[in-house]
């Protein structure tokens, strides 16, 4: 039993040499190990996956290598890779692993990453930084209207739940939320050619209500559902498109999204 998953762990790391390169591969087990086994030093490790144009920094005792590893490595996003998309919003940025990788797909796309963690925006915005205007950073999060959010930490800074402020939370850490069509005004995009959602169940909050003030705007959405509430909500809130589905890993992905009485969609997005 042991030899086999040491013989597994050998093919794995091999697959990601492949992907990724050698030296990047021997960072993300250090990063992997400093996880496993809770020690803090060095607090940063920075990988260079040899598909990206800047290294991106992972940090110690964090999620961060099992994040790479999934977007990096066992490359999630790679369904989305044959679409034109020139925009995207990157709801749940986390610390911008997702955007990097879309940044370097899509050359000639511009990403609005959002990310409520104030921790995790900081090394986004250090890990976006060098691909300039091509990416933006806003702290805050999705919710279904502009509010005050509460942020709450379960395992691990990418597990982060938000609900509305309350009386009793005045010492608490709060983050401002706004609706996804507000997002999109902020982002400046006319239209957008892919969604990205993680938010820890929040999609719940987001998919139940106002969605044709966004939706029709959108062209793909790419979202990690978090239970079996959020996949009926999420599915029932497309149930008037048309629209191609597949699975990558964790993700549900909705390509080429149209109303099903207007195949065109709208042209802008009402004030």
């Amino acid at each position: 039993m042991n030899m086999n998953r040491v013989n597994n762990f050998v093919h794995y790391c091999a697959r990601a040499s492949h992907t990724v390169g050698i030296i990047p591969t021997c960072q993300w087990i250090f990063g992997t190990v400093q996880y496993n086994l809770n020690f803090s030093s060095p607090r940063f490790v920075r990988v260079w996956p040899r598909f990206l144009d800047h290294p991106v920094k992972l940090r110690a005792r964090t999620s961060d290598p099992f994040v790479f590893r999934q977007i990096m490595i066992e490359n999630e996003y790679a369904p989305l890779g044959d679409l034109k998309i020139s925009s995207i919003l990157d709801l749940g940025a986390n610390i911008g692993l997702s955007s990097a990788w879309f940044l370097n797909r899509f050359p000639n796309v511009r990403v609005f990453a959002v990310e409520a963690d104030a921790d995790n925006y900081t090394v986004c915005s250090e890990n976006l930084a060098p691909y300039r205007e091509r990416a933006q950073v806003v702290r805050g999060a999705a919710w279904s209207r502009h509010a005050t959010l509460v942020l709450r930490w379960k395992s691990c800074a990418a597990n982060i739940h938000v609900h509305e402020r309350g009386t009793e939370d005045v010492n608490e850490v709060c983050v401002e939320a706004w609706d996804i069509a507000n997002l999109i005004r902020l982002s400046g995009f006319e239209r957008v050619d892919l969604v990205k959602i993680d938010v820890e169940g929040v999609e719940l909050e987001i998919f139940r209500s106002n969605i044709d003030n966004w939706l029709p705007f959108v062209r793909n959405l790419c979202i990690e559902l978090h239970s079996q509430a959020c996949r009926d909500t999420f599915f029932a809130a497309l149930s008037s498109y048309e629209y191609q589905h597949l699975k990558s890993g964790e993700l549900d992905i909705c390509m080429n999204l149209r109303p099903k009485n207007d195949p065109q969609g709208a042209v802008h997005l009402a004030n």
